[in-house]
């Protein structure tokens, strides 16, 4: 009798341990509901947190056409620009090196803008007994453009990552125009980039000079440019 006795008191207090454990753990553990609003922050914080910005690209880089004055001046006889004295066009025949139509990009500094429309490329060339003079001729282009009311866009031309990265859409441009073409070289320097802006249409004049008497000059006429260049 003192056996069961004993056993049943031992039994007895295994389960009043057994209880105080869950009990216990039961109190160290937060309420279901509870847990979810500490986890909720960190998900809450993630959802709310910034995008990334976009990162900006060549393609939107832009050419604003307001920034240069309207000029009313005559323009002449095309292609317009009037050379120093002793310099000369390659040819004595316009016509031979203008295209009515065609579509050939312009470097404003930050991007090139492709004009569709009436075009003029040329070397130059110096009269017996005139020396060349790679400042002579550049100053008297210069102010030939200023005269008509231009301006000067830029004076270098594009570096050579641009290059690479635009290659193909130059390609057909320099083996069509390859008087002009060294004006579009990244490694060339002695590029300029002047601008007529009429109330109705852009003049543009690409121009190339080095020291070694390699020079050559572009005209295109097209409508005038959207905000937005390539």
């Amino acid at each position: 009798m003192l056996k069961r006795s004993l056993l049943a008191v031992s039994v007895a207090a295994l389960v009043m341990v057994g209880c105080k454990k869950k009990d216990a753990a039961a109190d160290a553990a937060p309420p279901a509901s509870e847990a979810a609003t500490q986890t909720a922050p960190a998900a809450s914080a993630d959802a709310n947190a910034a995008p990334a910005a976009p990162t900006p690209t060549a393609s939107a880089a832009t050419f604003d056409i307001n920034s240069y004055p309207v000029s009313e001046k005559p323009l002449g006889e095309w292609p317009y620009v009037q050379l120093p004295a002793g310099y000369r066009f390659d040819t004595d025949k316009l016509g031979e090196d203008t295209k009515d139509l065609a579509r050939v990009p312009v470097w404003t500094g930050d991007a090139l803008v492709w004009v569709e429309g009436k075009t003029f490329e040329t070397k130059f060339y110096t009269n017996d007994g005139k020396t060349y003079s790679k400042f002579e001729l550049g100053k008297g282009i210069a102010q030939s453009v200023e005269a008509l009311g231009g301006k000067r866009v830029s004076n270098k031309i594009f570096d050579e990552s641009f290059a690479n990265a635009h290659e193909e859409e130059l390609k057909s441009f320099l083996k069509e125009f390859d008087k002009i073409d060294d004006a579009y070289r990244y490694y060339s320097e002695g590029t300029d980039t002047y601008l007529i802006r009429r109330a109705d249409k852009a003049i543009w004049v690409v121009t190339f000079l080095d020291e070694s008497n390699n020079a050559s000059m572009m005209v295109a006429e097209g409508p005038l440019p959207v905000a937005e260049a390539k």
